[in-house]
């Protein structure tokens, strides 16, 4: 994730990178795991005014064709349904380690916030089937600005014993930007867009294994959530899960 206060001037200016438990970040760059090479989602969000253009640039990227990012959401938060740009069956092949950006050209009267989102992989995604079942899980976690905040899942029914897959997941907040899940043991976070409110709709790829498995854990050792917005300290969640065990 990218997140600033800048004023681009009109021009095409780097966000700085969100610091991340689980991968490197320096300044404005976010280093690429090795493995997970591959772009398949990319959004940008701003209220400022004068919006111009927006795209993710890295030097593999530059070999090519720099991913210009367009709609650009007005606003600091989504709207219904979430705008972000999903291409999960047609990545676009990234170099390992290499240093990924997200730049944006707008022209406010001064510095204001700028978001940019990106989702990586490790190859085409490939959605999953089998017997689904949604539950609903509360977090009470209190957001600060720019920064990936971590909490407690506490599901609204009690899971029988087992393993189990997630497959799919919504989180709501009134001031939510993204969320992603923290499975015991996991290396990498698989994160959403938000929604604002109960009746706003799911973005499209998030939900019902369209993106394959997010992760799994047992019964006794749930997920944790990483939130990313502002002014917000209740979030609501629903998990789509397969029971394996």
């Amino acid at each position: 994730a990218f997140y600033g206060s800048i004023d681009p001037d009109g021009a095409l200016t780097p966000i700085p990178a969100v610091q991340d438990q689980a991968i490197t970040t320096q300044g404005n760059d976010v280093r690429i795991p090795d493995a997970l090479p591959n772009l398949i989602g990319e959004i940008a969000l701003t209220a400022e005014i004068n919006l111009v253009a927006a795209r993710v640039v890295s030097p593999s990227l530059r070999r090519i064709l720099e991913m210009a990012v367009e709609p650009i959401v007005g606003g600091v938060v989504f709207g219904s349904p979430p705008e972000a740009i999903m291409h999960p069956l047609n990545p676009t092949p990234l170099d390992a380690d290499e240093s990924i950006n997200f730049e944006i050209n707008s022209n406010p009267a001064a510095v204001g916030v700028h978001y940019g989102l990106i989702w990586l992989s490790d190859g085409p995604m490939a959605p999953v089937g089998g017997q689904m079942y949604s539950v609903r899980a509360t977090a009470a976690i209190t957001l600060a600005a720019g920064v990936w905040v971590n909490g407690n899942l506490t599901f609204g029914q009690t899971l029988p014993a087992g393993r189990y897959q997630v497959v799919g997941l919504r989180a709501r907040g009134t001031n939510l930007v993204a969320a992603r899940l923290v499975f015991p043991g996991g290396t990498f976070r698989p994160g959403v867009p938000a929604v604002n409110t109960i009746g706003d709709l799911d973005a499209d790829w998030f939900r019902y294994g369209k993106m394959g498995v997010f992760g799994e854990f047992e019964h006794t050792t749930p997920p944790t959530l990483d939130v990313l917005g502002v002014v917000d300290a209740v979030q609501n969640c629903v998990l789509d899960l397969v029971k394996i065990g």
